[in-house]
C-alpha cells in the first residue's frame, strides 16, 4: 500500500508541468522582442501585464482590406483624388487627397484636402516622410502596386499608404453586411 502511495505521487508529480501547461491561456500572444510584426496586419497594444492585444486599425485597415480582397483597375497618368491614411501605436486617421501619378509613379507632391475643401500639401499637416526610410526605399517609394502606395514612415513614426480609390474594382458578388440591429429594426 506504501508503494502504490509513492507511485501514485511519483506519477503526479511528472504530470503536474503537462497539466500546467494544458490550462495556459493560448488566446493572449506574449511580446516577443524577436518577433517583428509587418505595419499592415494588426495593431499590437502592449498592457501591462505585457500581453499583447490585437486591435483592428480602423480606416487603415478597411481601406487595405477591401484592395486586397478587390484589387483595381490599371492607374492612368494624371491627377487623382486618393485617400491617405496614416497609422500608429495610438491611433489611426484617414484623410482625402490628391496626387499626381506620372509614367505609374506617385509624383511628388502629395495634397490633402481640408474641411473647406482646399488643397494644402502633406507638410502641412506637419508630417514628414522619415529621411532614413526615404533613403532605404529610394525610387520604390513612388512605386503604386494594386491601387495603393508602398507603406511609408514619417519622422513622427507613423505608417502611411495612398489609396487610388477610384481605381478600386467594384464587385457586386460580395457579401452584403448587415447593418446594426438599430438600424435594421426601425
Amino acid at each position: 500500500m506504501k508503494y502504490n502511495f509513492l507511485f501514485l505521487c511519483f506519477v503526479l508529480v511528472s504530470f503536474l508541468p503537462v497539466l500546467s501547461i494544458a490550462q495556459t491561456d493560448t488566446t493572449v500572444k506574449v511580446m516577443d522582442s524577436a518577433i517583428t510584426v509587418p505595419p499592415d496586419s494588426v495593431e499590437l497594444v502592449k498592457t501591462p501585464d505585457t500581453a499583447v492585444v490585437a486591435v483592428p486599425m480602423n480606416c487603415y485597415k478597411q481601406w487595405l482590406d477591401y484592395f486586397t480582397e478587390l484589387g483595381t483597375k490599371p492607374l492612368k497618368d494624371g491627377m487623382h483624388e486618393v485617400v491617405i491614411a496614416f497609422k500608429s501605436k495610438e491611433s489611426c486617421h484617414c484623410y482625402m487627397g490628391k496626387v499626381e501619378v506620372a509614367n505609374g509613379k506617385i509624383k511628388a507632391p502629395l495634397f490633402v484636402q481640408n474641411e473647406g475643401g482646399e488643397y494644402n500639401t502633406f507638410t502641412a499637416l506637419g508630417k514628414k516622410l522619415d529621411p532614413d526610410f526615404l533613403a532605404a526605399q529610394g525610387d520604390a517609394l513612388w512605386d503604386i502596386t494594386n491601387g495603393m502606395s508602398v507603406l511609408f514612415q514619417t519622422t513622427d513614426q507613423e505608417y502611411g499608404r495612398i489609396f487610388f480609390y477610384k481605381f478600386l474594382n467594384k464587385n457586386k458578388k460580395m457579401n452584403k453586411e448587415a447593418p446594426s440591429p438599430s438600424d435594421l429594426l426601425k
